[in-house]
């Protein structure tokens, strides 16, 4: 016999969540204020409430019987209407708890799908961001690096490159 276990769904305040400084900055702080954060097993996530220009929203979750538990907290909350249950192939397979209207089937461009879901470009947005770039390490014996020549740039060893970027991936920094 098998035992059916619920799974655990936490609310936290906002602030809790991972990507709340990342959502802090791109939506209304009025509908920020209605926010809410879950925590499906070890990192909370916000979700905003519609309002204002905020026309939609939705969480991401891996089965089943954690977007009906989702569904059943935001239920309990002001902001979440039309709760509802969806099945998304992209970017992988997983189920999406949304709320609010519907949003069209496909987007004429980004600024019209950041407009539905209120959020303006912060500043990890408002700039395409840099690419890659690679770069050598400084030698950790520099003398050999003179030893070598000018020929030594065509035959930089994999092991001493360096991978950079030049803005961050916006993530909330735990202390």
């Amino acid at each position: 016999m098998t035992s059916k276990t619920e799974p655990i769904v936490t609310v936290m305040p906002p602030v809790e969540a991972y990507d709340f400084d990342y959502i802090r900055a791109r939506v209304d702080a009025e509908l920020l204020s209605g926010s809410i954060a879950i925590r499906v097993f070890r990192i909370p996530l916000l979700a905003v409430p519609v309002g204002r220009t905020r026309r939609g929203g939705s969480f991401g979750v891996d089965n089943l019987a954690i977007a009906l538990a989702v569904r059943d907290v935001l239920a309990s909350f002001g902001g979440f209407s039309d709760l509802r249950i969806a099945w998304h192939d992209a970017p992988r397979s997983s189920y999406v708890v949304a709320w609010g209207d519907r949003p069209p089937t496909t987007w004429s461009n980004d600024d019209e799908r950041l407009a539905f879901y209120g959020l303006t470009r912060g500043p990890a947005l408002a700039a395409p961001a840099a690419p890659l770039r690679l770069s050598p390490a400084p030698s950790p014996r520099p003398h050999e690096a003179a030893e070598e020549g000018p020929e030594s740039d065509l035959h930089v060893r994999k092991e001493d490159l360096h991978v950079s970027a030049q803005s961050p991936l916006p993530h909330r920094a735990r202390g």
